[in-house]
C-alpha cells in the first residue's frame, strides 16, 4: 500500500526529457527542438555509447556539476535515448539518492543541458519580429533534476501515488562553458566535440534551417564549380608547358619526359634547361672561305657602300644566325667575310 507521501516513477525507467517545439531562453536565444535535433542527439549518444567504458550521461542535482564549488553527486545515469512522437526520451538508471529524491517528492522535474558548441546556430526573426539567435542542439550533454523549470512541455518524473497530476513543466538550459566535472577524485576528462554539420553550413553559406537535401544540392554545385576551375587550370598549365618546350627545343631531346617534369616542377625544370643551354659562341677564328677582310666595307676612308651588297650581307647574316644558332654580330661578320671572297671565274 502506498503511503501518502510516496511518489511513483516510470516503471520502465524511460522519461520524457525534451519535447518538440521552439523555446526561448532567458539569454534571448530560441532553442529549436525539432525532429532533426532529436535524431542528431540520438545519433551522437549512440556513437559515444559505443566507446569503451562509457558510463552513461550524468544526471545531477540542480546543475551542481557545472559549479566547481558544488558536489557532482549523481542522481542517475542516462543509458539510452529514443526519439518518439512527443520528443526525446531517456532511459535512466537512478542512483540511491536519485531514487530517494524522486520517490520522496524532493525533485519532480528535469532539465536537459546542451552546449552551444554542439548546436546549429543561425539568426532569424523571433515572435516579435526581432532578429534572434536560434540554436538547434545536436548533442545532449547531461540532465539535471530541478524544481525550478521556466518552460512548459514535460510531465513530472514522478507522480503522487493514486492520482493524476496535470502539471507539465520543462526547462532547457543553455551551454555552460566551464570544464566538465566527474565524480570521484580523478582530474576532469577534457572533451572537444566538433559540430561538423554547423561547420559545413558555414562553409556553404547556408542557414541553420537548411535541410539535408539543400546541403547535398549545395555540395553538388560546389563540386561542379570546382571541376570547371580544375579543367581551366589544366588547360592553362598545358599551354604554358608547350610554350616552354618550344622555347628550349634546342636542348630538349625527349619532349614527353621534359613535359612531365615541367608539370610536376616547372621552376626547377626551367632552371635545369637554362643550365643545359650553351652560351652564345664567339665568332670563329678561322673561316675556310675567309681569306682577308673586306677592306672596302671596313676602311674608314672607303667610299660609299653598295646598298645592294649591304642587303645581301644582312640577309645572309640572318640565315647564318638561324642555321648556326649564333649571335647576330658573329653572323654578320661571317656574312661580310663571305661577301669579301673574290668570285671564281
Amino acid at each position: 500500500m502506498n503511503t501518502p507521501n510516496q511518489f511513483q516513477m516510470a516503471p520502465d525507467g524511460w522519461v520524457h526529457i525534451a519535447p518538440h517545439g521552439t523555446f526561448p531562453h532567458p539569454t534571448g536565444a530560441q532553442q529549436v527542438i525539432d525532429a532533426e535535433a532529436c535524431e542528431a542527439m540520438l545519433r551522437t549518444f549512440n556513437e559515444e555509447a559505443r566507446q569503451p567504458n562509457f558510463p552513461g550521461l550524468l544526471v545531477d542535482f540542480d546543475h551542481f556539476s557545472h559549479d566547481a564549488k558544488q558536489p557532482t553527486t549523481a542522481a542517475g545515469w542516462i543509458s539510452g535515448l529514443e526519439h518518439r512522437d512527443e520528443g526525446l526520451y531517456a532511459q535512466i538508471r537512478w542512483s540511491d539518492l536519485g531514487h530517494e529524491a524522486l520517490t520522496g517528492g524532493r525533485y519532480r522535474l528535469a532539465s536537459p543541458v546542451w552546449n552551444r558548441a554542439d548546436c546549429d546556430q543561425w539568426t532569424a526573426a523571433g515572435p516579435d519580429g526581432k532578429e534572434l539567435l536560434h540554436l538547434r542542439p545536436r548533442r545532449l550533454d547531461r540532465l539535471a533534476l530541478t524544481n525550478d523549470p521556466n518552460l512548459p512541455g514535460l510531465a513530472p518524473l514522478s507522480n503522487r501515488a493514486g492520482r493524476e497530476d496535470g502539471n507539465r513543466s520543462y526547462e532547457s538550459d543553455k551551454a555552460d562553458e566551464k570544464a566538465e566535472r566527474h565524480d570521484g577524485h580523478r582530474p576532469p576528462l577534457q572533451k572537444t566535440f566538433m559540430n561538423l554539420r554547423n561547420e559545413i553550413l558555414q562553409q556553404l553559406h547556408l542557414a541553420g534551417t537548411a535541410t539535408d537535401a539543400e546541403i547535398a544540392d549545395a555540395f553538388r554545385l560546389q563540386m561542379s564549380e570546382l571541376e570547371t576551375l580544375r579543367n581551366r587550370c589544366q588547360r592553362l598549365v598545358e599551354a604554358q608547358v608547350e610554350g616552354d618546350l618550344e622555347r628550349f627545343a634546342d636542348v630538349i631531346t625527349n619532349r614527353d619526359v621534359v613535359r612531365a617534369q615541367l608539370v610536376a616542377n616547372r621552376d626547377g625544370t626551367l632552371a635545369l634547361l637554362n643550365a643545359l643551354r650553351q652560351p652564345e659562341p664567339s665568332a670563329p677564328l678561322h673561316q675556310p672561305r675567309l681569306h682577308r677582310p673586306n677592306l672596302h666595307l671596313l676602311s674608314p676612308v672607303a667610299g660609299e657602300a653598295d646598298p645592294a651588297a649591304a642587303r645581301r650581307i644582312a640577309n645572309r647574316a640572318r640565315q647564318l644566325q638561324s642555321q648556326l644558332k649564333i649571335g647576330h654580330h658573329a653572323a654578320f661578320r661571317m656574312a661580310e667575310g663571305e661577301a669579301a671572297e673574290p668570285e671564281v671565274a
